[in-house]
């Protein structure tokens, strides 16, 4: 019996073997797995190969859509090899595919305790908490301002009588206890989101307020009295963005009147005003459309006749607290809205124009687009406005193409709901106002990337220059992955012995653009556009490589992008560039990092300073001056908390740098590697800052003679810091010399204090 059992391993393995050298990875695996069920004591020796080909067949399933059967194989192949950390990663990075964050952690972590170093599974578990909680959740609770409005107003309507209350959206379920701190008699709170749901579970049981009910529904799907008893005669919501309407606030507060609220009941904010301007803005310009004229002066490309601006269906969102900012047209409020009244909120729910304004420049300059940002009143007194500079809230842009206008312009402002979610734009009713390129003729709406990467007017001159340091050789088939090919283009149009240029996207409007800008430089004939790498089926004699995510990381590597299958494409003596990517540091001091990764209970106390009369005291105690009870909703949602920030540039956050910028590693692919840095000693004193992050970013050498560094004003991306407070205090208090430990596996970097 058992040498038919060894016949049938061994044959099984061969077959594996075969099958795998033949591309058939399905087979192959069918066959591995065999080897591995029947004789458990080769799985050491087939272990790599068998986990190569799990992760080829679940690419391959995935892409077929059969989801399911990725699972069953997964879990499969974890009953056979339960601690493979690859095996465990590449599962988890399937779950946060799928949108199953929470289920991927619970993999993750057991990656890591198979293999604490196993970097890949640590960046990952950084991606799943932040899909399992939006990160935005942090700066808002740690808006101490809109926290204390909120819970004033709460504690001022249920002193009212007002004292059963729906909490409508209610994530950490912050709202709720603020209400029954308040005294309300009772409480529901809704929420969609089953992360979420688990959070305030924990915070209700850590507060002893397991009597608020909480409900996993919208609230437009609660049914009296199903689920609440009676209707409430309060509710309460926080679920407004950037565009005030964008998280559906208005069905869902119809909803509520239609089927929960008393007819006497009150909605808590009871209405928001809508602002509008018109401003001059190099920041959103640089963002939102190519500055042509600019460009021009960096790249000898022909790029005559086209005009480029972002592909935002609706509005982008950004913080403009630290940005340079001039109202060509001064804010105007573009209509307000009413929440405890039914017929104001009917209007509002279906699409359409909602105000026309009329009006005029109160100065001559460029219209870079449209922003807009809110007041929410909470009530007849206490109010939340979201451009103030402390607030978390960012503002809408709707951006356009830049045009001059002058002093005294007719100017029509248009504010429309699409979708449900606003949109603003505006026209003009006189000649006198010109485009700020006259020479626009197509307007191309290309992604984000495309655009900050062409007004990145220096990583332009310089991939340029190298371009043309290279139009003496023999050059004839060109591969550029960069967001817009210059260099490939460059190549095509001044090396005489280029005559193919290969460069990939799906992106049907970047593809016409491409076209148009390759056939206005008399190159179009060479040009081939594809979407796949691996369509390319001969060598090339040079590559120009964009590792670079435009939030500040190295892309992912995967199945379609690696540095192994460019070099395969890459003839012997063949050009690959850039040369070299360095990833560099330095250490600084910020406040307003610390708000973005974690919350701090402090900036949750309600400290609502309304005072009830004696008489509404006799009945209910709870209404003090001056509550500060603490929730400890920190333990909870910072389970989810992350230790770096992405996306970072100067409109974001103030810092102070506090050391001389370090070369950390140099960036190599399937590269396992480690480096120590001394920072040296920093005296802590009083009166000096200590640092609590780094600021990191790239040093990217195109060739010996052309460098670039990341971290700069208009840069195609932006930088990252890596929160590091405790480690750091504790390290200084102690005098010794920081020293950073930089590790590097598989393209992703960890940064620990030594």
């Amino acid at each position: 019996m058992q040498r038919e059992v060894n016949d049938i391993v061994e044959k099984s393995l061969q077959k594996a073997y075969d099958h795998d050298r033949t591309g058939n990875v399905g087979k192959a695996y069918a066959y591995y797995t065999v080897v591995a069920e029947l004789c458990p004591r080769k799985r050491a020796e087939i272990e790599e190969p068998f986990v190569d080909i799990l992760c080829q067949w679940g690419i391959q399933l995935a892409c077929e859509n059969r989801f399911a059967d990725v699972v069953l194989c997964y879990k499969h192949s974890l009953d056979l090899f339960p601690n493979n950390p690859r095996m465990l990663n590449n599962f988890a990075a399937h779950l946060l595919r799928n949108n199953d964050p929470i289920e991927a952690i619970r993999y993750l972590k057991r990656a890591l305790q198979a293999d604490p170093n196993f970097l890949p599974a640590e960046r990952n578990l950084q991606n799943a908490f932040s899909m399992a909680v939006d990160r935005w959740h942090f700066p808002m609770l740690n808006d101490k301002c809109r926290n204390n409005a909120f819970a004033s107003a709460i504690r001022k309507r249920i002193s009212q009588g007002y004292d059963t209350v729906l909490d409508v959206g209610t994530g950490t379920g912050l709202l709720s206890l603020y209400a029954k701190n308040a005294g309300a008699k009772k409480i529901y709170a809704c929420e969609c989101s089953q992360v979420m749901l688990r959070i305030a579970k924990k915070v209700f049981e850590t507060n002893d307020a397991t009597d608020i009910v909480l409900l996993p529904k919208f609230s437009s799907d609660l049914i009296i009295p199903t689920d609440i008893p009676r209707r409430v005669k309060l509710v309460v919501t926080e679920t407004f963005d950037a565009g005030l309407f964008g998280e559906q606030v208005i069905p869902s507060i119809i909803s509520v009147h239609s089927n929960i609220l008393d007819k006497n009941g009150m909605v808590i904010p009871m209405g928001a005003t809508l602002y509008v301007a018109a401003v001059e803005c190099e920041y959103i310009r640089q963002k939102s459309a190519v500055m042509l004229d600019k460009l021009k002066r960096s790249c000898p490309l022909n790029f005559n006749n086209v005009s480029v601006l972002l592909d935002e269906e609706y509005y982008d969102t950004e913080n403009l607290k630290n940005v340079e900012v001039s109202y060509i047209l001064e804010p105007t409020a573009l209509f307000t809205i009413n929440f405890n009244e039914l017929t104001n909120l009917l209007q509002f729910n279906t699409d359409g124009i909602k105000n026309i304004i009329k009006t005029k420049c109160k100065r001559g300059g460029i219209i870079d687009g449209l922003i807009t940002w809110f007041k929410l009143h909470l009530d007849e007194e206490i109010t939340i406005d979201t451009s103030d500079k402390k607030s978390c809230w960012q503002v809408a842009v709707f951006p356009t193409v830049p045009k001059l206008w002058n002093e005294g312009d007719s100017i029509m402002i248009k504010g429309e709901l699409l979708k449900g979610k606003l949109k603003c734009s505006y026209t003009s009713h006189v000649a006198q106002c010109n485009d700020y390129d006259n020479d626009h003729t197509f307007l191309y709406r290309l992604p984000k990337e495309v655009v900050t990467f062409l007004n990145d007017f220096e990583y332009i001159k310089l991939v340029t220059e190298v371009s043309k340091s290279l139009i003496s050789k023999e050059i004839h088939s060109i591969l550029d992955t960069s967001p817009f090919p210059i260099y490939g283009l460059m190549l095509l149009k001044e090396n005489k012995h280029s005559n193919i240029f290969y460069y990939k996207t799906e992106n049907v409007m970047l593809q016409r653009f491409i076209k148009q800008i390759a056939k206005q430089n008399n190159c179009e004939d060479k040009l081939r556009i594809i979407s796949k790498y691996s369509h390319i089926k001969h060598c090339l004699d040079t590559i120009f490589i964009h590792d670079f995510d435009i939030k500040g990381e190295l892309k992912d590597c995967n199945e379609e992008y690696n540095h192994e299958l460019f070099r395969c494409l890459l003839k012997p003596n063949g050009i690959l560039l850039p040369e070299q990517i360095f990833f560099v540091g330095q250490l600084v001091f910020s406040q307003d990092l610390p708000n973005m990764v974690y919350v701090e209970d402090e900036n949750l106390r309600d400290e609502s300073t309304f005072i009830s009369d004696e008489s509404s005291f006799e009945k209910n105690p709870r209404n003090i001056f001056n509550s500060t009870t603490s929730y400890g909703i920190a333990q909870h949602i910072n389970e989810f908390k992350i230790n770096q920030v992405f996306d970072l540039n100067s409109s974001l956050y103030f810092y102070e740098p506090l050391s001389d910028v370090n070369v950390l590693i140099e960036m190599r692919e399937n590269e396992v590697a480690e480096r120590v840095i001394n920072f040296g000693k920093i005296s802590a004193t009083n009166n000096k800052l200590l640092p609590n992050a780094l600021a990191c970013w790239y040093k990217v050498r195109l060739t010996s003679n052309y460098n670039y560094d990341t971290k700069r004003n208009g840069s195609f991306m932006n930088h990252t810091a890596i929160l590091l407070e405790d480690e750091l205090k504790n390290c200084i208090l102690q005098g010794n010399e920081v020293c950073i430990k930089v590790q590097q596996a598989d393209g992703v970097i960890r940064v620990k204090v030594k």
